[in-house]
């Protein structure tokens, strides 16, 4: 009888001991840990592919919009990559867009007449981040070695396991932090430590973006053939501009900007430009017909400047709602930035009506005018990432009070513009002329403008 109460005081000895380290091995697993086997699972893989889409919301209290955006990812070690989406911004019709590198070489191809060799993956990558939302940028921080610790989901603050989900027959992980001031929120495979979904939230004044980014189609450790990486497009390389910058020293050390007047016959305007600027048409389906946008953009150090114009069709001098529509514009503007608005306000030329827009961006400052002249929209920008506040405002005052008309049109008080013009102008002609930067060689300085979290160009490699 003794020798049992020895054996069953032994046995609750053990387990008195055992216990705790028992519960603690069942215990949940804390969100650090999950993403640190996220990360570790994806610098491990000697292949990656899948096909995803971004849905991204854009909510407000006048409205809102819903844009879907497909993808497919491929990588191979050590630094074979291709992202490739389709963009439905200029045409219902939809746009194939892709970055590769078959290890040696990295090109760019904007379907249909935009086919470039690039410096470097990265700045391939860099390019390609604003116009894609940053959805490049998701993998590839995760998977190349020389990017990897840029991934914003490694700098997340304030992470925490919020429970389990089911996505699409995938047990998962659901984890919440913040990176600068943008939620984040991670749907991450339990078993395979995958990121499944993606979704972060953006606010600027009383707009809220909404992206969510989802990944299905995943493989991992496959053969891809080599073919994907060593794409071929049905074009030729496109040609040079003659303001390609092609010496590292001069974009290092360009020395004090060069104003000299730039005249567009055609567009029937002056203004300095720090350079000979790239210009480009771009021609944008609406759903009033077909317009045709005109680009001037010229570089100096960290100065981009930009001017442009297009003619609105079917407008008459009826009802006022030019103010909504430069409120469409403007939200634009800074939505491709990623800045934050610092002030607005009315302004006239020779008595056509305007509005200029000054915004905050994480590296520097933005300012851009619009004006009405008949049916004709003019715009001028100018972001500079230039600490000297004093340099900044004389550029500024430079190039925009220098903007001349150089033909007479009687002004325009108010115009008759379709409601959805607010919207579906600036959604489509505002991104136009923005990739029509990203897609110069004139924006090889590429600066990064924009806050860590949603680059849109980086520096110089």
């Amino acid at each position: 009888m003794k020798t049992n109460s020895r054996r069953l005081a032994l046995v609750v000895a053990i387990l008195s001991l055992a216990l705790p380290v028992i519960a603690q091995s069942q215990a949940k697993p804390d969100a650090k840990q999950i993403l640190d086997n996220m990360f570790k699972a994806y610098s491990r893989f000697s292949s990656y592919q899948d096909e995803g889409m971004l849905v991204t919301t854009r909510d407000e209290a006048t409205g809102g919009s819903i844009e879907k955006m497909p993808f497919k990812t491929f990588y191979k070690s050590p630094d074979l990559f291709r992202f490739e989406w389709t963009d439905y911004a200029i045409t219902k019709l939809g746009r194939t867009k892709m970055i590769w590198s078959n290890g040696k070489e990295a090109f760019s191809y904007w379907e249909p007449d935009n086919y470039k060799k690039e410096k470097s993956l990265s700045m391939a990558v860099a390019g390609a981040t604003g116009i894609s939302s940053r959805t490049v940028n998701t993998i590839y921080d995760l998977v190349i070695q020389e990017e990897f610790n840029s991934s914003p989901l490694m700098h997340m603050v304030n992470v925490s396991l919020v429970g389990e989900d089911e996505f699409e027959g995938v047990r998962c992980y659901r984890i919440k932090g913040t990176h600068g001031d943008e939620p984040l929120e991670l749907w991450v495979g339990k078993t395979d430590f995958l990121l499944r979904k993606l979704r972060r939230e953006s606010k600027m004044d009383d707009t809220l973006w909404i992206y969510e980014e989802t990944r299905r189609r995943i493989q991992v450790n496959q053969r891809i053939e080599e073919v994907v990486f060593n794409y071929k497009p049905p074009i030729p390389l496109t040609p040079k501009n003659d303001s390609d910058t092609t010496d590292i020293d001069k974009i290092l050390n360009p020395g004090p900007p060069l104003w000299t007047e730039f005249k567009s016959v055609e567009g029937g305007f002056s203004i300095l430009m720090p350079q000979k600027p790239l210009s480009r048409a771009v021609t944008v389906e609406t759903p009033d017909g077909r317009v045709e946008q005109h680009v001037f953009v010229a570089t100096h150090d960290l100065m981009v400047c930009m001017a442009g114009y297009s003619d609105i069709p079917k407008a008459t001098a009826v009802a006022n709602n030019v103010d909504s529509f430069f409120d469409g514009l403007q939200e634009q503007f800074i939505k491709e930035l990623g800045g934050k608005l610092e002030s607005q306000s009315s302004l006239t030329l020779d008595g056509h009506r305007g509005r200029e827009v000054t915004a905050q961006l994480y590296r520097g400052k933005f300012r851009v005018r619009m004006f009405f002249v008949g049916n004709r929209l003019y715009f001028m920008s100018l972001i500079s990432s230039k600490e000297d506040a004093a340099s900044n405002e004389e550029s500024f005052k430079k190039f925009f009070t220098s903007f001349k008309l150089n033909s007479v049109t009687k002004p325009v008080a108010v115009l008759k513009l379709n409601p959805r013009w607010k919207t579906d102008y600036g959604t489509q002609l505002i991104p136009s002329a923005f990739q029509v930067l990203r897609s110069s060689n004139v924006a090889s300085i590429r600066v990064s403008f924009a806050a860590p979290s949603q680059p849109i160009f980086s520096s110089v490699q």
